[in-house]
Parts: structure tokens; C-alpha cells; sequence
């Protein structure tokens, strides 16, 4: 089973390591701190001073300024989004860029301070009263757009650095996701290495090729192994143990330290009163095993 998508759901399952909300509930999460934390302290301080100045004042009125003010943050912090998203990038186009954020601060100005004013009005004519700003609609504008100007510029720091945070959280997430497998896989089996067609044999001054299937057994002599076909013995300088090495383990077997047998040239095997057994090949030659082997000999 690939291990790749279940990686990948690992990285997107979280924004931060450690943290369990996604990233959209953590966005609506990080901006309602953002727009209502300092507006819920700003209540309360106006709270506060009315009531140290002797005038006190109706909770709902410093609620109706600060919360209409960041409902209306709120409303156009999308504005803030597309500056992110669309605007083409410092590095690729510096003045397109920096035209099209003062136009979106204007934009997000505009629709701030509508909203918070329209709410305002709105609050006041269900009580019974009526909304007096403080000045005119362009005083009021020009007071509030250059705010609003700051506000987008933290929101926009904090949308950029939030995204970078989260795309590094998503790939260290990711290569853990895959660590993680790699380490709880199995170790893949190496793979096993073919014996060649042909058995090269250095015999004097001259190579000889033999089929494994024609040879007959192996045997040690000394320094040299005498390896037998159906035609002829060769007498070749390697030991018995590098000889073996060369062959098919399916095919061939060893039945005593300085015998190595072909198991389709066994045609009999006969036990001894001692536990070493006889073996018959089907050429009619008759040659000892030893019970060290019996057990290699006879499995199937």
C-alpha cells in the first residue's frame, strides 16, 4: 500500500504540530481575537472612565460604537484576502503592487466605516434615539480611513506570515508522515542474486564453460576441486566452497565437507547401521554421505 496519501492527509489534518483545529477554524479563530479582543477592552475602559468622570453611560451605547466598529473590520477583511492572493508580488511588479494596496486600503476604509456607521444609526433608531457623529461624514472619513490603513496592513502580516507558518507546519508534517512509514515498513528482502547460465572453469591455460545441469557432483582434491560431467573430469584451481557459490542451491547439494552432489543424478539413497548414507547416482557410480548432511540431502 502506498504510503504517500496517507502522508498527505497527516499534513492537511493539521495547521500547526500539536494543533487539532483546521486551518479554516483557526483562521476564525486568530481574526475574532483580532477584531473583538481590543474591542470588548475598549468597552470596558470607556465603561471605566464615564464612571470615574461621574457621567455614567448606558453599557449598550460603548458597545454599539466598538462592536458596529469591528463588525465592520470584519466584514472587509476579505479585502485583505484578495490583497494577498491577487496582487501580483513586490518582487515581480513593486509599483502595480504597492497602486493596488492603497486602492484595497481605500476599499477596506469604505467599507469599515459604511458598515460601522450604518450599524450605528441602525442601533440608536431601535431604542428610540437618534446617532450624532462627532463632526461631519468627511472629517469622520478622514479620521478613521488612516486606522483603517494600519489595521490592513497587520492583517495583511498576519495573513502572509499565518500562510507561510502553515504551508512550513504542512511540510514538516509530511516528511514526519513519511519517516513514520518508512520506519514501521518492512525491510524489503534483497534480492537474490541469479547464478550464471554457465559455469566458467579455469582449467590450465584455457576457460571452460559447463551448463550447471550437465555437471554430475563436485569434489575437493587438495588444492583443487575436480568438477565431473558426463564427458570428463575438469581439474580446476578454487575451492569447493567458492565453486558452490557459483551454482543453483535448488540444484545442487552438499552431502559431505568435500562433496557437493546434483540432485537429479541421485537415483537411490541407502542408510547405514552409522547414520551416513549411500548414495546411487544414475550413472551407476556409488559415493558416501555424511549424516552431518542428511538433513540438506533429504529435504524436499
Amino acid at each position: 500500500m502506498s504510503t504517500a496519501p496517507a502522508a498527505e492527509r497527516a499534513a492537511q489534518a493539521v495547521m500547526l504540530p500539536g494543533w487539532r483545529l483546521s486551518a479554516r477554524a483557526t483562521w476564525a479563530l486568530v481574526w475574532l481575537v483580532f477584531y473583538f479582543l481590543p474591542t470588548t477592552i475598549n468597552v470596558l475602559s470607556v465603561l471605566s472612565e464615564h464612571k470615574r468622570d461621574g457621567r455614567p453611560i448606558a453599557a449598550w451605547e460603548p458597545m454599539c460604537w466598538e462592536y458596529s466598529s469591528a463588525l465592520g473590520g470584519l466584514a472587509a477583511l476579505p479585502l485583505v484576502y484578495l490583497g494577498i492572493r491577487r496582487v501580483p508580488g513586490w518582487a515581480r511588479a513593486p509599483l502595480r503592487t504597492l497602486g493596488l494596496h492603497l486602492l484595497l486600503m481605500i476599499a477596506y476604509g469604505v467599507v469599515h466605516i459604511s458598515l460601522m456607521m450604518g450599524i450605528r444609526v441602525i442601533v440608536y433608531a431601535l431604542v428610540g434615539g437618534h446617532y450624532h457623529s462627532a463632526g461631519s461624514w468627511a472629517d469622520i472619513f478622514l479620521y478613521e480611513v488612516r486606522k483603517d490603513a494600519l489595521t490592513y496592513l497587520i492583517a495583511a502580516a498576519i495573513l502572509t506570515m499565518g500562510r507561510q507558518l502553515v504551508r512550513l507546519s504542512r511540510v514538516v508534517a509530511l516528511v514526519e508522515a513519511q519517516q513514520a512509514a518508512a520506519v514501521s515498513a518492512p525491510a524489503a528482502a534483497p534480492a537474490a542474486v541469479e547464478p550464471p547460465a554457465r559455469l566458467e572453469l579455469k582449467v590450465g591455460t584455457r576457460r571452460v564453460f559447463v551448463a550447471p545441469e550437465e555437471i554430475i557432483q563436485v569434489s575437493a582434491a587438495g588444492k583443487y576441486v575436480e568438477v565431473m560431467t558426463a564427458e570428463r573430469v575438469h581439474l580446476v584451481r578454487r575451492s569447493l566452497a567458492d565453486i558452490q557459490a557459483d551454482l543453483p542451491p535448488r540444484l545442487f547439494v552438499r552431502v559431505h565437507r568435500s562433496r557437493l552432489l546434483n540432485r537429479a543424478t541421485i537415483q537411490r539413497v541407502d542408510s547405514r547401521p552409522s547414520g551416513d548414507l549411500d548414495i546411487t547416482l544414475t550413472t551407476g557410480l556409488t559415493v558416501t554421505a555424511s549424516r552431518r548432511y542428511k538433513a540438506e540431502l533429504l529435504e524436499v
